[in-house]
């Protein structure tokens, strides 16, 4: 790690705290002896199967954004908590590569306990739902 006053290369850790999502840390130039702060979040470097059999790297932006659009005008700090409890059961899955069902799956199940009208948005375009009987064959299964 490199101080970000004098560009020393060595510091030492004072302190650290797991938070919600990264891990943070207060560190100490072992140089010039300035303190500073970083925050660490792990990277997950996997490949997702899509249904036409191409693979691509895993992109979280990608669920984030289908669950936005889909809880439409929700607040945004429960959409935002429910994004992470989804990430974290995709990368509990410990599969490489992962499907894009499986992801899909993933998300309808923490929909459907979130907003049951951002499940059905969400379902409509994961299952390719665009006849009304299959609609309402859905609605029925959220309904019970």
């Amino acid at each position: 790690m490199h101080c970000p006053y004098c560009s020393g290369k060595e510091t030492k850790v004072l302190e650290s705290r797991i938070s919600e999502d990264s891990l943070r840390r207060r560190r100490e130039c072992l140089t010039c002896e300035n303190r500073f702060t970083t925050y660490e979040r792990a990277f997950y470097k996997f490949m997702v199967t899509k249904k036409d059999g191409r693979e691509e790297l895993f992109n979280m932006e990608k669920i984030k954004s289908g669950v936005l659009k889909a809880c439409g005008k929700a607040e945004e700090e429960p959409v935002l908590a429910l994004t992470r409890r989804i990430e974290q059961k995709i990368l509990a899955k410990k599969q490489n590569p992962l499907k894009t069902t499986t992801i899909g799956k993933v998300v309808l199940q923490e929909l459907k306990k979130f907003d049951k009208m951002a499940y059905v948005r969400f379902a409509t375009i994961h299952k390719g739902i665009g006849d009304t009987k299959l609609l309402e064959m859905e609605l029925e299964l959220i309904a019970h």
